[in-house]
């Protein structure tokens, strides 16, 4: 076993449980950037300097776009929001991570030879059992849509696991789709702050709780 690339695998799932835990938006979205950084370095034989250089330019530029919308601007009136943060805790987020890091080390190949790393599988399958507690019981918009997103760069993990080492292309492919991901997210996280609530709760929530019925009583004539 390469103890860089195991190193690499661990803080992958580190940087996912901060991403999902922390209420903080400065820690979440740093956590989101390890992830993204370090999924493109799990690989056997490493990616090409482009390849590699596509992947890092594309989460550094997803990793911005979010912080554009969560931080805060005092110039503007804007104040700091935090997101809901993991509804079970980051202990149990954490160990939820690694039953799923063994799971997928042990599942590595899926029944199938595998081109790449178990390490790849490894990560992917923990990084993907922390995604879900996000992405199935958050109620923010940020909390949800980094749910996707990790779930998005686990499927990446595992396909890195079962197929070798992407080539150039499709890690400019890979990088784009986070990229797009990472802005819509954004934009939707721009529109639940602006919504009057001050954080990142979804306005169709907000809209239910604060809106008068559609039907009213006829006057007694």
């Amino acid at each position: 076993m390469n103890p860089i690339l195991a190193l690499t695998a661990l803080a992958v799932v580190a940087g996912a449980v901060v991403a999902v835990s922390s209420r903080d938006p400065r820690a979440t979205i740093l956590g989101l950037a390890v992830v993204l950084i370090g999924s493109a370095v799990v690989a056997e034989p490493v990616p090409t300097p482009l390849g590699l250089a596509t992947r890092f330019v594309g989460a550094i530029l997803a990793a911005d776009l979010l912080w554009i919308v969560t931080r805060e601007r005092p110039r503007s009136g804007v104040t700091g929001a935090v997101t809901e943060g993991s509804r079970i805790g980051w202990p149990a987020e954490m160990l939820v991570g690694i039953g799923a890091l063994v799971v997928g080390y042990a599942a590595h190949g899926l029944g199938a030879p595998a081109l790449g790393p178990a390490l790849a599988s490894a990560a992917g399958f923990a990084v993907a059992a922390v995604a879900l507690t996000a992405t199935m019981t958050g109620r923010d918009v940020v909390r949800v849509g980094l749910g996707c997103l990790l779930l998005v760069d686990a499927g990446l993990l595992v396909r890195t696991a079962l197929g070798g080492t992407p080539g150039d292309f499709e890690q400019l492919i890979s990088s784009a789709t986070l990229v797009v991901l990472a802005g819509t997210l954004a934009a939707l996280a721009a529109s639940a702050r602006a919504d009057g609530s001050g954080g990142f709760a979804f306005s169709l929530d907000r809209a239910r709780r604060h809106r008068e019925p559609d039907a009213h009583p006829l006057d007694a004539r």
